[in-house]
């Protein structure tokens, strides 16, 4: 297939391109006489290229002299009202336009009968005279729009007009060389066609980029972040082509070594031009310069920044997710923050990679309360040309001329200052504006209110340790009050009785169930601070109960009712489970008391054994069960840790089993111990 056979899908690719930007302006609104009359425009540049294509003439005619008549209307849009405008000489020009590019289609399009000296090649000639004049006149038009335009608007249509025009222009210059050379007959649709192209190239960058004819379109980053990459390889590969080329045109040879070793070194200089992250940060801000009104999306940063802040807790940890951001979007190498304390005074700087800190320092106090005030960034040399900055000193710029820094953003949050972020030059040479700030800003009261959550979540974590300490003291101070008090009875009494061998023999049991005491007391709290290990055996669980019952003998005052039904072994550590069945027959003895009666039974079901302890006792609130039952120093009687039932929560967990609890007020609860049958 030679080039010259790829000419005509040139005319279908322009028909099709021109017929879809028509459409689609027009589906926009097609109540706006701007939408109608382009939309009428590009059908008339489709229907030429179609009968282009074709070989169709007339369509090829129709579509041309329809040219001047439709961007003629296009143009006499006011651009910012969208009102036709109604002076007396344009009505006459559109009257004009329109009449003369009827009767040339008429007189060309039908085989007619002329008077004797016009013929068909006369009205040829005139019919070029008449798109010259009429197209020449429209661009005309086009330019006093363009000059009368505000420069905003002059933005907007530049490239709309700019890509109508070189259309217009090259249908000037086909008409024009048939009036220069009559007799020669050359087929200019290829040069037509690529104008077409080229024109549709620079409408669509229009709509798109200026958003023109109510058109509002969304071109993803991510896809052109790909595409440029895209054109950027085929661009490369091209040149590579052409160096080939040229080499073989002026005579030059390539063995078979020579062209895999340019192949090779080829591919490998693509791979480090595409790896490069200094080419890529330039190919990406010059696409979100160039190509987005807006140059960063800020809903996805936020989103980004969000998702990366929402696993950290404390503020070093939050430090480098931000400088992270900060080097992807502003290409900034180098991001500093300063942490203020709760009173506001002292400021503590933190390296962005959340390691290296300074020690605190004081800063000027109406220096702070203007970046509280001002709650938005500036650039350090704007800090040190303002008026208040006479009060600050030199020192202040010039801290943080030393670390660098050359834009600061207030972190503001829970109406105070939390802190003070800075950020190095970006390395890209364009100096920061006002887009580069508002971005900055939005990531600052973001950060700001992490901060502050992490100071926040902090003092919680401090509140909560300081009441689990207090009541672990009242816990430990309430039994060790009770036991200084037994022995201090003991002492006291001894001095005049310890002669007496039946004092001796009682001073020693109380001395000798003290220690007993303290010494149960302080394996329970043990249960707090060591890692629970279990061994598991196969066990039979009926035999682990039985013996935690004959230990107890003598302990319980309620009923025992026993049920043990017939279970496999399980994996469990039997000493380990002993204790979750004593703590459960006594919390259950507690509950039920004297009168009592307690329920010990076992069964499988669901692929578990089930170790049920139930009592009829005076059963417990959904409310305390589901806040406080398993949770240590939760009690309610008086002289208790809480801590049984915490550990045995934590017992059954670690043998990869559960608890579950029913109970109600007044008559009883019931402990349910679910252990999966596995095999050690």
């Amino acid at each position: 297939m030679t080039l010259a056979d790829a000419y005509p899908y040139i005319s279908v690719l322009g028909a099709l391109a021109c017929a879809a930007l028509g459409a689609f302006v027009l589906s926009r609104n097609w109540k706006s006489a701007a939408n109608r009359t382009f939309a009428f425009g590009m059908a008339a540049i489709s229907l030429m290229e179609l009968g282009a294509f074709l070989g169709y003439g007339n369509l090829v005619l129709a579509g041309d002299l329809l040219l001047p008549v439709s961007w003629l209307l296009f143009s006499l849009q006011n651009v910012r009202k969208g009102s036709l405008r109604s002076s007396g000489m344009e009505r006459v020009w559109i009257v004009a336009t329109c009449s003369f590019s009827v009767l040339f289609f008429f007189l060309l399009s039908l085989d007619l009968p002329l008077p004797g000296p016009v013929d068909r090649h006369r009205v040829e000639i005139w019919c070029s005279v008449f798109m010259v004049l009429s197209l020449t006149l429209l661009l005309s038009h086009f330019e006093a729009v363009l000059r009368d335009a505000g420069h905003a608007e002059r933005w907007k249509i530049k490239f709309l007009l700019l890509g109508a025009g070189a259309i217009l222009v090259v249908r000037i210059f086909v008409h024009s060389h048939h009036l220069l050379f009559p007799s020669e007959t050359r087929d200019f649709s290829a040069i037509t066609s690529s104008a077409v192209l080229l024109g549709c190239a620079l409408i669509t960058f229009s709509l798109v980029r200026h958003q023109v004819l109510d058109v509002n379109v969304f071109v993803s980053r991510y896809f052109v972040y790909r595409s440029f990459t895209v054109f950027a390889i085929g661009l490369y590969l091209l040149a590579v082509g052409v160096t080939a080329g040229a080499i073989r045109f002026y005579g030059g040879t390539f063995g078979y070594y020579w062209v895999a070793l340019f192949v090779l070194v080829s591919a490998l200089t693509l791979l480090v031009v595409l790896l490069s992250t200094t080419v890529r940060k330039k190919a990406k801000m010059f696409i979100n310069r160039n190509f987005y009104r807006n140059r960063y999306d800020y809903h996805k940063e936020w989103l980004t920044l969000t998702e990366r802040l929402s696993s950290k807790i404390g503020d070093r940890e939050l430090i480098p997710p931000i400088a992270e951001l900060f080097r992807e979007t502003l290409w900034t190498e180098k991001t500093v923050v300063w942490l203020c304390d709760e009173a506001g005074e002292e400021f503590k700087a933190v390296s962005q990679d959340g390691q290296r800190e300074e020690a605190p320092a004081r800063w000027d106090r109406d220096f702070v309360r203007y970046l509280q005030a001002k709650d938005y960034p500036l650039s350090v040399d704007e800090l040190g040309n303002l008026p208040e900055s006479a009060s600050w000193g030199g020192e202040t710029v010039g801290r943080f001329r030393s670390a660098g820094v050359a834009v600061l953003a207030p972190l503001n949050a829970g109406g105070r200052i939390v802190g003070v972020m800075g950020l190095a030059e970006p390395r890209s040479g364009h100096p920061m504006d006002r887009e580069d700030f508002e971005l900055i800003n939005t990531v600052a009261r973001q950060a700001a209110s992490s901060f502050l959550n992490a100071g926040l979540s902090r003092n919680l974590v401090l509140a909560k340790e300081m009441e689990t300490f207090h009541a672990f003291s009242a816990f430990v101070m309430h039994d060790m009050k009770n036991f200084v008090s037994m022995l201090s009875l003991v002492l006291h009494n001894a001095r005049g009785n310890f002669g007496d061998p039946e004092f001796r023999a009682d001073a020693m049991q109380s001395i000798s169930q003290t220690v007993e005491k303290m010494k149960r007391m302080m394996d329970r709290l043990a249960v707090l601070s060591r890692s629970l290990e279990v061994e598991r055996t196969s066990t039979d669980l009926n035999e682990v109960a039985r013996v935690a019952l004959s230990e107890m003998d003598g302990a319980l005052r309620s009923k025992v009712v026993r049920e043990f039904g017939d279970i496999p072994p399980v994996a469990i550590d039997p000493v380990q489970m002993r204790k979750v069945v004593t703590n459960l027959l006594l919390n259950a003895e507690e509950a039920a008391g004297a009168k009592g009666e307690i329920r010990l039974s076992t069964a499988e079901a669901d692929g578990c054994v089930v170790l049920t302890v139930s009592d009829d006792g005076c059963g417990m609130p959904p409310e305390f069960i589901e806040q406080h039952l398993f949770k240590p120093f939760s009690t309610t009687k008086s002289g208790g840790f809480g801590i049984g039932l915490y550990q045995v929560k934590g017992i059954v967990e670690a043998h990869g089993g559960k608890i579950e609890v029913d109970s109600d007020v007044g008559r009883g609860s019931s402990f349910r111990v679910l252990l999966p049958t596995e095999k050690v």
